[in-house]
């Protein structure tokens, strides 16, 4: 196995794997999405609400606002306590939730939360617990998706006539060694267009059963960094403690 970090910019993450299965990269990114914790609003105590917006609705959009989470501090099933405290003319933004621990803040503060009329109040007091996106999407801590690399094979029969080079619309084919390579799998699409023109039909065009490109997107909760450690450590422990009852049998 071989993993390259290929780049990373606010929360995206992207990285590559080779040297594994299909089976295998599939249950990383099941493991970040269902099964590394984080922080989100689970109780609401309303204690003065004469928004515009009835309590559920107000409680379903609070739960899904990302709060910074320590994974050394808190575990699954712990919480921190947060409140709001706002009286109108103005707009309530995520900012303005304040929470117990100064260890645990809004990731995003500029999410608008409910507009207040004169006269109009929000008094909440809320509880972020420690969750697992398995049990509710608000504990999911990031979008993960991941796509096979593409591959060519060119035929004994191949003339060299360099029209799939030609015809590639992302110019990443070159003839080296008297061969036809693909310099830079990672950016191929597959469009087929290189097989297209090949009069001999010498090219043919796959994707690799054993390279996969991830592409990780925190919502702030987390690093993604730290999202896929986390994820890779939870996959370590289970095949730990598999191994161990296997040998019991």
């Amino acid at each position: 196995m071989d993993v390259k970090k290929i780049a990373q910019k606010d929360n995206i993450l992207k990285f590559l794997i080779r040297g594994v299965n299909s089976e295998f990269a599939n249950s990383l990114r099941r493991t970040i999405m269902a099964d590394v914790p984080i922080l989100a609003i689970e109780d609401v105590s309303v204690y003065e609400n004469s928004s515009i917006l009835y309590d559920e609705f107000l409680t379903q959009r609070l739960a899904l606002i990302p709060l910074t989470t320590d994974l050394k501090t808190y575990k699954k099933g712990e919480s921190a306590k947060m409140s709001i405290d706002r009286e109108g003319p103005c707009t309530v933004y995520s900012k303005d939730i304040k929470c117990s621990d100064p260890k645990i803040e809004v990731a995003d503060k500029r999410i608008p939360i409910v507009k207040l009329l004169k006269d109009q109040k929000l008094k909440l007091e809320m509880k972020a617990v420690m969750g697992l996106g398995k049990e509710h999407a608000k504990w999911q801590p990031a979008v993960v998706s991941y796509r096979q690399l593409a591959t060519i094979s060119i035929g004994k029969d191949c003339d060299l006539c360099g029209k799939c080079i030609e015809n590639c619309a992302k110019k990443l084919l070159e003839a080296k060694a008297k061969k036809i390579v693909l310099e830079t799998p990672i950016e191929c699409d597959l469009c087929g267009k290189c097989r297209d023109v090949c009069n001999l039909q010498q090219l043919a065009i796959d994707y690799s059963k054993d390279d996969f490109l991830f592409t990780v997107e925190s919502h702030g909760a987390l690093e993604a960094s730290e999202i896929v450690e986390k994820a890779a450590e939870i996959l370590k422990d289970r095949n730990s403690d598999f191994r161990k009852e296997i040998k019991k049998l």
